[in-house]
């Protein structure tokens, strides 16, 4: 009996250690087991709304387990997601939840004209996750492709969200500014993060035709040049406007922002000559496209790493 209590005060502390809500680990909602994906129903400023979620298939309620946040592109769903940025696979992600919300219209907050409150949608689903599973929550990520990607920054740039979540990772993101005039290199970012330091790393293609990695008006607001994008991002983290360039393909760069013990804590990988893909050294539903092809690198597995270098 002292070994049993032992062993149960071990894992009641592994989750407390966690942050987790009340202290307790989770047993998997019914229907639910380890290695499969899940669909999930809650109600979200009084309507329905849905998002799937896959379980590692070494998922334990005594472990306490990092999610991700993946937001799908827009006039896409969350399955689609869900096979482009393969972080169900155990060869990129080996252990973390993974959560394909369901955009409303196939879309996202922070798109001019869209009016759902995703940023509520995502806390009932951060309030969902955290009372069902045993979620780590000094470990919760968000990425994204597209609309979803620039629906990641919406999130950081968040007052509350900014303090949920541990990292952000768009590829591709349409960063929407609601502008009176549209100069992609000085527009204002505005933001509202109420922490300092947050890990920041996007990706983008020099060819994508849709989210021009120069800028420029589209939709009647304003999209700024990437390279702009980024140094904001280096300068709200108190980075400074230089960083280190490294070339990891002959047409892919990696942009590292940060020294010493900041380092790398805003990134920005850079191929010329890809579009508007979710970069990846296999064919995937972007790159198979007419006029798009392979990238030199994968995203998925820097993401990753990126998000497992970073916490609350």
């Amino acid at each position: 009996m002292k070994l049993l209590n032992v062993m149960l005060l071990s894992a009641l502390s592994a989750c407390i250690e966690a942050g987790l809500v009340h202290g307790r680990c989770q047993t998997l909602p019914s229907g639910q087991s380890p290695g499969h994906v899940s669909n999930v129903s809650i109600t979200s400023s009084g309507k329905e709304r849905s998002f799937l979620v896959f379980i590692p298939p070494g998922y334990s309620k005594d472990q306490p387990t990092p999610a991700i946040l993946s937001y799908h592109g827009g006039v896409r769903d969350a399955e689609d997601q869900l096979h482009l940025d393969q972080l169900t696979s155990p060869d990129f992600n080996p252990g973390s939840l993974v959560i394909y919300p369901q955009g409303i219209q196939d879309t996202w907050q922070g798109v001019p004209g869209v009016k759902t409150d995703d940023i509520k949608f995502t806390a009932d689903i951060l309030d969902y996750v955290e009372s069902h599973y045993t979620v780590d929550k000094r470990r919760i990520y968000a990425t994204g492709k597209s609309d979803g990607g620039g629906f990641t920054n919406v999130l950081a740039c968040d007052a509350d969200m900014s303090l949920r979540f541990a990292a952000f990772a768009p590829v591709s993101g349409a960063f929407y500014i609601d502008a009176p005039s549209c100069n992609p290199d000085t527009v204002s970012v505005p933001c509202n993060a109420q922490r300092d330091n947050i890990p920041f790393i996007e990706f983008h293609g020099g060819n994508d035709t849709t989210i021009h990695y120069d800028g420029g008006a589209r939709k009647k607001e304003c999209l700024p040049s990437i390279p702009h994008f980024i140094q904001q991002w280096a300068l709200r983290d108190d980075l400074g406007s230089s960083n280190q360039e490294t070339h990891i393909a002959p047409n892919t760069v990696r942009y590292r922002f940060g020294s010493g013990s900041t380092a790398g804590l805003v990134e920005h990988y850079f191929e010329s000559d890809i579009g508007h893909d979710w970069p990846s050294t296999a064919p995937n539903d972007d790159n198979q496209r007419s006029g798009h092809h392979v990238a030199s690198y994968n995203a998925t597995p820097i993401i990753v790493d990126f998000f497992s270098r970073h916490s609350l």
